[in-house]
C-alpha cells in the first residue's frame, strides 16, 4: 500500500512538472512587474504624450522617475514595463509597441488593460496616433 501511494505521488510530481512553457514573444505572456529592457534616461520622452485610439478613445503615457504609465481617458493608470526598445508590457499581458519615433503605436490584448476590463472580446488590437 505504501509503495502504491509513493508511486502515485511521484507520478503526480512528474505530470505537474511537464507544464507548458510559453514563448517569451507571445503577447499574452504576463510580465509580473519586471522590465527586460533598460531605457536610456530620456528615451521615454519620445512616447510621453496623448494618443487618439482607433476605437475612439484616447490614451496618455507618462513617466514618474524610472516608472512608466499608461492611462485611458477616464480610467486609472497602469504601470508599463519595458520589454525592448519601443515595446512595453503590462503586468496583465497587454503589449504596447511604439512606431515611427513615437508618432504611432499598436496595443495588443487591449482588453487586458484594467481600464478596458469590461470588454468581452479577446486578442483586441488597437492602433493610435498623436
Amino acid at each position: 500500500m505504501k509503495k502504491l501511494m509513493m508511486l502515485s505521488a511521484v507520478a503526480a510530481l512528474m505530470l505537474g512538472g511537464s507544464a507548458y512553457a510559453a514563448d517569451a514573444n507571445d503577447p499574452t505572456v504576463q510580465i509580473k512587474g519586471q522590465a527586460t529592457y533598460k531605457l536610456a534616461p530620456a528615451e521615454f520622452n519620445a512616447y510621453a504624450a496623448a494618443y487618439s485610439l482607433s476605437n475612439g478613445g484616447s490614451i496618455k503615457f507618462t513617466q514618474t522617475g524610472s516608472r512608466y504609465w499608461a492611462q485611458l481617458k477616464g480610467g486609472d493608470r497602469v504601470e508599463l514595463y519595458a520589454a525592448q526598445q519601443g515595446v512595453f508590457m503590462t503586468a496583465s499581458g497587454s503589449r504596447i509597441a511604439f512606431q515611427d519615433e513615437g508618432d504611432s503605436l499598436a496595443i495588443d490584448n487591449y482588453e487586458l488593460l484594467p481600464m478596458a476590463a469590461a470588454m468581452h472580446e479577446t486578442n483586441v488590437r488597437v492602433f493610435a496616433a498623436r
